[in-house]
C-alpha cells in the first residue's frame, strides 16, 4: 500500500506516487505527481496534507484493497472514508458523519467485514435504536449508506448498496416550524443591542442562514444588494449549502440603515460581524447565549425562524412563492412552499375562506 511522498513546491503541496498502467498491452509503472492544496495556514506542513494524500492514494491502492475485502467496517472507515471526508466534503458534513458513526455505528457494526454486511444487518441497526426520532434515524441510515457507497466506488465490494432497502422508522414528531411575524421582528430588533440587532435584521429581512450571516464580508455589501458568496461553520470558511444559495439578495431600507451604521463603526474589519477580540467572524451561537436569549427568553425561536418568517410574510403580502424562492435561494419552489411558508394558525385559514365566501356570494348574486 503506497504512502506517497508529500512535498512543497511553487506555493503548493504535492504528492508523488506510482501508478500501474497498461500501455500497448504491457504493464508500465508511471510516476505521478498531483497537487493537493495551496500553502496556507490550514495546510502549513506536510502533516497537514496527510489526509488529502490518503484520499488521492485510496484510488491507487484500491487494486490491492480488493485483496483486502475482509476489512472491517471500522478499518475501512479509518483508512479510507475519513480521508475522503477530509478531502471532498465540507467540515460540517464531516463532523456530522463522524459523530453519527461514533455514537451509533462503531459499536454495532464496526467489527463486521464489509463483504459480509447485508440489508437485514442494516435494518437491525436501525431497529436497535427505537427511541430515536425518525429524522435522527434517517441520519444514521445516511451515514451507513454513504460509507458503503464509498466502498463500492473504491472497489472493496460489488453490487447494490446493502443499506438502500432498509427503513428508518423511529418516533414520529412534528418539529417546530416557527415563523416570526413582522410585529415580532420589530419587537426583537427593538429589544436587542449591537451587533445582535443587525445580525437578526439580516436574518429577518434578507433571509440568510446562520452560516451565511457569519460568512458576510464588507466586499459583499453594495448598499442595495448583499452577495452571498460563502458560509462559515466554526472556523471553516467554505461554500454555501447549495450552488443556488450563492446569489444576491436585495437590501431593503431598514436593513441598509443598520448595515451602514455598522460599517461606520466597524468598517475596518473584513467581516461584517467581526469579534472584537480576535477580529474573526462572530460565533452566533455564543452571541445568542450571551446577548439574545437572556433578553428575549421564550420569544426566541432560533435563527431559522427568521428565514421562515420572511417567506411567510412575503406570501401573506401577496408575493408569489416563486419570488420568495428566488429571495431565499432555494433550488426548488416546492421547498419554499412545504417548509418555509407557515400559515399563521386558524386565522389565516379563516381569512382565506372568508374571501372564498364573499366570492361565492358575489357569483350567486350575479346569476
Amino acid at each position: 500500500m503506497q504512502q506517497g511522498q508529500i512535498f512543497k513546491r511553487h506555493g503548493g503541496w504535492f504528492v508523488r506516487y506510482y501508478r500501474d498502467e497498461i500501455v500497448a498491452g504491457q504493464p508500465v509503472r508511471k510516476r505521478i505527481c498531483k497537487r493537493l492544496a495551496p500553502f496556507s495556514d490550514e495546510y502549513h506542513t506536510a502533516k497537514d496534507c496527510k489526509l488529502l494524500a490518503d484520499a488521492e492514494l485510496a484510488l491507487v491502492n484500491r487494486g490491492r484493497a480488493k485483496a483486502e475485502g475482509g476489512l472491517t467496517v471500522a478499518e475501512f472507515w479509518e483508512r479510507y472514508f475519513l480521508p475522503y471526508l477530509a478531502a471532498k466534503r465540507k467540515a460540517s458534513t464531516g463532523r456530522f458523519y463522524r459523530v453519527t458513526f461514533d455514537l451509533y455505528l462503531r459499536s454495532r457494526i464496526g467489527d463486521v467485514r464489509l463483504r459480509d454486511f447485508t440489508t437485514p444487518q442494516a435494518q437491525d441497526v436501525l431497529d436497535s435504536l427505537p427511541k430515536l426520532s425518525h429524522q435522527s434515524l434517517l441520519r444514521v441510515k445516511t451515514t451507513m449508506s454513504a460509507l458503503f457507497s464509498s466502498a463500492i466506488r473504491l472497489g472493496f465490494i460489488q453490487g447494490v448498496n446493502p443499506v438502500r432497502e432498509s427503513q428508518a422508522e423511529g418516533l414520529r414528531s412534528d418539529p417546530e416550524r416557527y415563523a416570526y411575524t413582522l410585529a415580532e421582528v420589530q419587537d426583537i430588533l427593538g429589544s436587542l443591542g449591537e451587533p445582535a440587532r443587525t445580525c437578526c435584521a439580516v436574518a429577518a429581512f434578507a433571509g440568510l442562514r446562520e452560516a451565511e450571516i457569519r460568512g458576510l464580508q464588507w466586499q459583499d455589501y453594495e448598499g442595495d444588494l448583499l452577495h452571498v458568496r460563502r458560509a462559515l461553520w466554526r472556523t471553516n470558511v467554505g461554500d454555501t449549502k447549495t450552488p443556488e444559495s450563492k446569489n444576491t439578495v436585495p437590501v431593503i431600507a431598514p436593513l441598509r440603515k443598520l448595515l451602514d451604521q455598522r460599517k461606520r463603526r466597524n468598517g475596518s474589519s473584513n467581516w461584517i460581524f467581526a469579534g472584537e477580540k480576535k477580529g474573526f467572524s462572530l460565533n452566533l451561537d455564543n452571541l445568542c447565549a450571551r446577548e439574545i436569549r437572556p433578553v428575549l427568553k421564550d420569544r426566541w425561536h432560533g435563527w431559522h425562524a427568521f428565514r421562515r418568517g420572511l417567506a411567510t410574510n412575503l406570501f401573506e403580502l401577496g408575493v408569489p412563492a416563486e419570488t420568495a424562492q428566488i429571495i431565499l435561494r432555494h433550488a426548488d419552489v416546492s421547498t419554499t412552499r412545504k417548509h418555509y411558508i407557515v400559515l399563521k394558525s386558524r386565522l389565516a385559514g379563516s381569512a382565506a375562506m372568508r374571501k372564498l365566501e364573499l366570492a361565492v356570494g358575489k357569483a350567486q348574486r350575479s346569476t
